[in-house]
């Protein structure tokens, strides 16, 4: 059984680190609104992202000079790909993924291993639920690109790429994915869903509530 904790909720009493939690003598606490899984595992609901070294990430060209190139990466501050580090020209506007290289002190990200995407669509979701929209060993997102025949990359910084097969069935169902990311039997829920819509996708519209930024 999932079980919603609050912000300052004690979470555990063994004293041990925890991403997005507080320790107060040998008790943790919750920081941001989270859930207990099935294994007593936290799993924060909100978060801003912090890069780490090897995170794969999705972005936006946002800068070209000689040095290298500004990349949007869902930050407060571009990431930045050296000129050194890619063979490959990028054009201001280019979608593009690649793999955190080094995090300096102040937060600043350089980039490796980045290459351009196919034309698409990029949009916002929340970084703290990008692991309920991957899945356990990916299952979560293999499931959604087998069965739209799309093809998604899912950035670590909150950032995912969607190809152009079938745009309003995936934001469809990653807006669900989103809504409900607390919630077990998901991943049933998706699969039913994806079975009854994919003969006659084209049906499938985009409601109200989707509130994605869509970069264009």
């Amino acid at each position: 059984m999932r079980k919603i904790v609050l912000p300052g909720e004690k979470i555990s009493d063994e004293k041990r680190f925890i991403p997005y939690t507080f320790l107060e003598g040998n008790s943790v606490y919750a920081a941001v609104l989270g859930m207990l899984d099935e294994e007593g595992r936290y799993v924060p609901l909100e978060s801003v992202y912090r890069p780490a070294a090897e995170d794969v990430v999705v972005g936006i060209i946002t800068d070209s000079r000689h040095s290298g190139y500004d990349i949007d990466l869902n930050m407060p501050y571009p990431g930045f790909l050296s000129s050194r580090e890619t063979r490959a020209d990028f054009n201001v506007g280019d979608f593009v993924m690649g793999v955190v290289r080094v995090v300096d002190e102040v937060g600043n990200v350089d980039l490796s291993d980045v290459r351009r995407l196919p034309k698409g669509e990029i949009i916002s979701f929340p970084s703290a639920k990008i692991p309920r929209l991957i899945g356990k060993k990916s299952s979560m997102i293999n499931m959604i690109k087998e069965k739209t025949g799309s093809d998604v990359v899912v950035g670590k910084n909150g950032y995912v790429w969607i190809s152009e097969n079938d745009i309003p069935l995936v934001l469809r169902v990653i807006n669900t994915i989103m809504q409900k990311a607390h919630m077990s039997g998901l991943t049933d829920e998706i699969s039913k869903f994806l079975d009854e819509h994919k003969i006659d996708k084209n049906s499938v519209r985009i409601g109200n509530s989707i509130e994605f930024t869509i970069q264009k």
